[in-house]
């Protein structure tokens, strides 16, 4: 095992002869020899003490990896350990979070998904072309998410799920024909990698490694699987429709994508059990501060007035009923209100979620607050005398409030917010 077997002490000596030298030319010189890789690190680095558990975390990846793609290649490989990943940014000058280059690989010690994803990049690259066509990046991302199934402890397959139930699945001629990079450069919010592994993950069921190899290295998917890319994206998106999405990974989905939670089916109902109050005659009791166009409901509320601008949304009320609010907000200093007369305010504010009855508060706060600048989804569930307050999907605060029937309002303290949907549906 070369390095591994000489004494501490030396290679103690040899770190502290080396540091100057390494830090001042950012050089990777401590080594640590394994079957297949010259490991190498900073000496003196957190990097380096941890050298023996990535080496053979290292070693039992390139195994698994091997194994899977049904391929070893020959010869001996670099791996390059660093501290963190701004280590790894601050010495390779490069924004990412790890990469492979040839037979190098570059990733923060310690981040085994990392290491693994760049290992399946190194081995693969050594694959043997068998056509002309050019290797797209959706399918070399792609491939190692797929064979590492796994990412963030979900699987692929449920990432390329939930974005085809939110019909924001994007195109499969978009991801294979242009530039990849540059698109998920231009879609930040959405984990392309995933859709790519989820997609390879589907190839991989479907035909086989032997064909997917084959495409992989420059075969074009007609001449490998015997159907052209329109046919593939048609099966891959019904494999991904029969595919069960368990409701924690969906919640899980939301919350990582900043999308509001789904709400529970009794309060949902179904679609035609909603109806918008967008378009309800205004009621503000500050005239001047709200007004609709364009199909939202802006409030603007100066800064120095101390009470809420409150507007109730047509003459009609409601008893037991839910009210579902999507606001933007462009600005706002204190906080957004969904209330049905002034016994039952829900609020969302800069320190926390509350309802409000007569002015006072009815329990404790819920910890969900106002974005300054963004989008909020509330939603208050009035039952009897007793409320619930849901926020982006969970549920924030619940307390006794006045039951009577009351129009629905709205309200805004300090700032600007836009409101985009305004609904109610009348509980059983």
């Amino acid at each position: 095992m070369g390095r591994a077997c000489v004494p501490t002490f030396i290679l103690i000596l040899f770190s502290l002869l080396s540091v100057g030298v390494a830090e001042e030319e950012g050089a990777l010189a401590g080594i640590f020899e394994t079957k297949h890789f010259d490991v190498k690190y900073h000496p003196g680095s957190r990097a380096g003490a941890a050298v023996e558990r990535d080496s053979a975390h290292a070693e039992r990846d390139f195994a698994d990896i091997c194994r899977k793609l049904e391929f070893t290649p020959d010869g001996r490989f670099q791996l390059c350990l660093y501290d963190d990943v701004a280590d790894l940014q601050k010495r390779t000058g490069l924004a990412v979070g790890g990469f492979t280059s040839g037979r190098e690989t570059h990733v923060p010690h310690g981040n085994d998904q990392t290491r693994y994803h760049e290992l399946v990049h190194l081995v693969s690259g050594q694959l043997p072309h068998t056509g002309s066509e050019a290797k797209s990046r959706f399918l070399t991302e792609g491939l190692a998410n797929a064979l590492l199934e796994y990412v963030h402890g979900i699987p692929v397959r449920a990432v390329g799920k939930y974005y085809l139930d939110r019909a924001e699945l994007p195109a499969l001629g978009t991801l294979v024909g242009g530039d990849f990079y540059a698109w998920q450069k231009a879609h930040p919010k959405m984990n392309g990698y995933d859709i790519a592994g989820s997609y390879v993950r589907f190839l991989l069921d479907e035909y086989g490694m032997t064909k997917v190899k084959r495409h992989y290295t420059g075969t074009p998917a007609k001449k490998v699987f015997g159907v052209d890319l329109r046919a593939l994206e048609k099966a891959w998106r019904a494999d991904l429709d029969e595919y069960v999405l368990r409701p924690e990974v969906k919640l899980l989905l939301a919350d990582r994508h900043g999308h509001p939670r789904p709400l529970p089916a009794e309060i949902v109902g179904k679609p035609e059990d909603w109806r918008s109050l967008i378009d309800a005659k205004l009621r503000p009791e500050q005239v001047g501060q709200w007004k609709r166009a364009e199909g939202k409901i802006t409030a603007t509320h100066p800064k120095g007035q101390a009470t809420w601008s409150v507007c109730e949304l047509g003459e009609e009320k409601f008893g037991d009923c839910a009210v579902r609010v999507r606001i933007r907000t462009r600005g706002i200093g204190a906080g957004v209100q969904v209330r049905l007369g002034k016994g039952a305010c829900g609020m969302v504010v800069g320190n926390g979620t509350f309802i409000y009855r007569n002015d006072q508060p009815a329990a404790a706060p819920g910890a969900k607050r106002v974005p300054p600048v963004g989008e909020i989804e509330i939603v208050v569930v009035r039952r009897g005398t007793r409320m619930q307050v849901w926020v982006d999907g969970g549920k924030q605060v619940e307390a006794d409030v006045d039951g009577s029937p009351q129009p629905v309002g709205i309200a805004v303290h300090t700032g600007t917010a836009d409101f985009l949907k305004v609904e109610v549906r009348t509980l059983d």
